[in-house]
This record gives C-alpha cells, structure tokens and sequence, in this order.
C-alpha cells in the first residue's frame, strides 16, 4: 500500500510552512506553534464481586492540552488586542453590560512545500487566551528576534477538508 495519495510525494509535509487564522484573519509573522493533544482520561472501576483483582478501564472526560503561538513582535496587533480583552476587562471597574467576545475560531493551515497549497487545515473552537507574554526577553548582547507569545485554552480541535 502506497504512504501517499499521490505516488510521487515521497517525504512528509514540513514544519515550517503554515498560517494561522483567528476568526478567517490571518495573522502576521507566526513563528512557532506548540504541537495539538488531546486526552482521554482513563477510569479505573472494579465491582465488589468481581472475581478478578484486575481493574476494568473505561474511557472517560477528554481533555485538550493548552498549546502557544509565538510570533516576531511587529506592528500587528492582532495578539495583543485579543489577549487585552480578557487581561483589562477584568481590571475594568464597576459594572459591565456583557461579557467581552473573547473566543475564537483559531485555523491551522499545513502548505505543501512542493506546490506552495494548503493540504491539512486544523480548526480550534472557542478558543481564548490564558497567558500573553508582550515581550521576549531583552538583552543588549542579544542578536535576535522580539517575541509575543499568547498560551491559547480551546475545547476541542478537528481536521477539516481544505477548501
């Protein structure tokens, strides 16, 4: 059976060659992504009559893993202004109407190095962000790149046809 689709695709798609979308908005300069995972919980159960001393497993609440996006700090503000959201609401005195629109449809776009197309596409629902680091670290002897970095919740990711 052949690896791939197409027989003349010999190696896997690469790393470096994606785009990130919040809400169909890409988002500039993404460096890095943190990898997607997804958990299910085990539960151990046991009857009292049960004659085996072996637990029974059962699958139980799935969980899904926080994941980051880092990305050169430009003049986009696209990290800030959804990190902020959440970050100056809370600090925001006296009382609010509604709660801020902070979740996110966040798009994962895999290209294909050979033919410069999206070939896998991942889909985050209501995702929002729990941490924003507004500035890597600075220092003077330093020959690289500024960093934004925001630590993204979701619930849930799926693998959906690129269109």
């Amino acid at each position: 059976m052949p690896r791939f689709v197409e027989s003349t695709k010999r190696d896997p798609y690469r790393n470096f060659n994606f785009r990130v979308l919040f809400n169909n908005i890409e988002v500039a300069a993404c460096r890095k992504i943190s990898g997607l995972t997804g958990t299910v919980e085990v539960v151990k159960f046991r009857s009292g009559n049960s004659p085996s001393s072996v637990d029974e497993l059962s699958p139980g609440r799935v969980h899904y893993e926080p994941f980051t996006l880092e990305a050169g700090l430009t003049q986009d503000t696209t990290f800030r202004d959804w990190a902020l959201q959440l970050i100056r609401h809370e600090a925001t005195p006296g009382f609010r109407a509604a709660e801020p629109d902070y979740r996110r449809t966040v798009e994962i776009l895999v290209y294909d190095l050979d033919f410069n197309r999206a070939v896998k596409k991942f889909v985050l629902r209501n995702a929002w962000v729990s941490k924003f680091t507004a500035m890597s670290e600075l220092a003077a002897e330093a020959n690289e790149i500024l960093i934004e970095t925001v630590e993204i919740q979701h619930e849930g990711f799926t693998l959906e046809a690129v269109t």
